[in-house]
């Protein structure tokens, strides 16, 4: 029963076969959902409150999000640090930094098979594309784009 199976089927035994799925899709939908078992209920709510003790106990307290700090050194790290948690720490600031490092080079050095950008938009960089005391720098632009 391999590929062979599937080419016998004819038309009608396929429609009847979505007919009866779409019933058992139907009498799903209407049917009541199950209960959670109560073990495991108080399982994940137990979890729950075990993730949610550990966030707080890493966190700031909120009484001391109103306080200032002391001077702008410390409120510059502090920004500096939710950032950084905000990224998604020291691994996902090193992946960001390198894919910009990466992104440079190729805009600036483009590989042989990229085309070159400023060919795409159709500016002429020469000495007398833009001369210095005849035209406007955005009549010249202008020219450019039509």
């Amino acid at each position: 029963m391999g590929d062979d199976a599937l080419h016998e089927l004819d038309p009608a035994a396929l429609e009847a076969a979505e007919l009866v799925l779409d019933d058992l899709f139907a009498e799903a939908r209407t049917a009541a959902p199950m209960a959670l078992p109560p073990a495991l209920e108080r399982a994940i709510l137990s979890d729950a409150q075990a993730m949610q003790a550990a966030i707080l106990q890493r966190s700031v307290p909120v009484g001391d999000l109103a306080a200032e700090p002391a001077d702008m050194r410390d409120r510059i790290f502090a920004g500096l640090r939710d950032l950084l948690a905000g990224l998604g720490g020291w691994p996902a600031l090193g992946g960001l930094s390198v894919a910009g490092a990466a992104g440079l080079w190729i805009g600036l050095a483009p590989p042989s098979f990229l085309p070159d950008p400023v060919s795409l938009a159709g500016l002429e960089m020469s000495e007398d594309a833009l001369p210095d005391d005849s035209y406007d720098l955005a009549m010249v632009l202008s020219e450019e784009m039509e």
